[in-house]
């Protein structure tokens, strides 16, 4: 199914709005799709955002539906997240959000609406390789506004009806598309917290959802293993942490890792976070089909981490082991590790422990 015909996820804010006006300009027949993920008081596609995006829908003069994801964001996205918390993991819910909820699930309700395509308003590059013939997916044209690395769980299949038409702009440009096209939300504000968490407080979140099964207290250690106090469960910790530790030693520290089988949290100073290598599981690959021994390639491993020059060496049952060219801080088991070539992404695998 490949007709001119697009859905746009509209989430109420600024950049999914011009990305359905810039289609709609590019000669699409665009049709609004907004969802519903969780609760009434969501940072994203709450009931304000929701109007917001009917607003925009009724002033571009295109179709416009709601529809409900809760109970499959609710499995898919939430249910992780928590239950990577309680592992002493810290989560990325929208690496997975983008996967199995909007490429995924929303995808699907795409079909049922004839629509060929699916278009957010992520700022990354999707283009056909003239070569492999397959889709490529790139960093967006501003650095500091990229997002592909959202993006790098995604399969080719759902990349083959994925839209970005926001990749080649900047976020300045986007605001002033917005006025030109006389949008109502060309001055709101983005969001920058966890969508589902509007408070920003994951540990009561986690207290609500997990109830009994995140009440196991442990130790918080120093680097010599020496009992520096207690903590109230794994899930308030995260590596890199300085504040809400509960302890003084008169000098910075930092969570530097955690245990979850003893369930104790271990802190250092600053220099103790900069690792050199880690191990990572899930590989998966955009649109690479011979694996070699090694691979020299720029690697990232957060959001805002810049890639860095790294070596990686396949191992068994999709499993990598990473090696950075010089030591990297706060390397972070539960976040996604994502393969650069140059501007393209060749794939991603999920931090699973790290080394020395």
């Amino acid at each position: 199914m490949k007709s001119k015909r697009v859905a746009v996820a509209m989430s109420g804010g600024v950049d999914s709005s011009v990305a359905a006006a810039i289609l709609q300009k590019r000669g699409y027949e665009v049709i609004g799709l907004s969802a519903k993920f969780w609760g009434r008081d969501n940072l994203c596609c709450s009931e304000p955002d929701l109007r917001d995006a009917r607003q925009v829908a009724q002033q571009l003069d295109i179709e416009h539906h709601t529809i409900s994801l809760e109970k499959i964001f609710k499995k898919k996205v939430v249910d992780y997240f928590v239950s990577e918390y309680l592992k002493g993991r810290t989560p990325n819910p929208c690496v997975v959000c983008n996967r199995f909820i909007k490429f995924g699930a929303l995808l699907e309700i795409a079909d049922e609406f004839k629509a060929g395509f699916l278009a957010t308003g992520h700022y990354a590059i999707v283009e056909k390789s003239e070569k492999s013939k397959t889709m490529v997916l790139k960093r967006a044209r501003e650095k500091n506004k990229d997002q592909s690395y959202f993006l790098a769980r995604i399969t080719q299949n759902s990349l083959q009806r994925a839209l970005f038409p926001l990749g080649n702009y900047g976020k300045g440009a986007i605001r002033e598309l917005a006025r030109n096209y006389n949008l109502p939300v060309h001055e709101k504000k983005e969001s920058q917290e966890v969508c589902f968490i509007p408070d920003g407080d994951v540990a009561s979140f986690i207290n609500t959802q997990a109830g009994n099964g995140c009440t196991a207290k442990g130790h918080i250690i120093d680097q010599a293993g020496q009992i520096l106090g207690s903590h109230p469960g794994i899930y308030r910790f995260t590596i890199g942490q300085r504040k809400g530790l509960g302890i003084a030693t008169g000098k910075p520290i930092y969570v530097t890792g955690i245990e979850a089988d003893s369930r104790t949290v271990v802190v250092g100073e600053g220099k103790h976070l900069f690792k050199t290598s880690f191990r990572a599981k899930d590989l998966l690959w955009i649109n690479r089909k011979a694996v070699k021994k090694s691979l020299r390639c720029k690697v990232k491993i957060r959001y805002k981490h810049h890639p860095q020059w790294a070596t990686v060496n396949f191992e068994e049952n999709n499993r990598i082991k990473v090696t950075f060219d010089q030591a990297q801080r706060a390397i972070t088991p539960g976040q996604l590790a994502v393969f650069y070539d140059e501007d393209r992404v060749m794939g991603s695998a999920w931090i699973d422990y790290v080394m020395e």
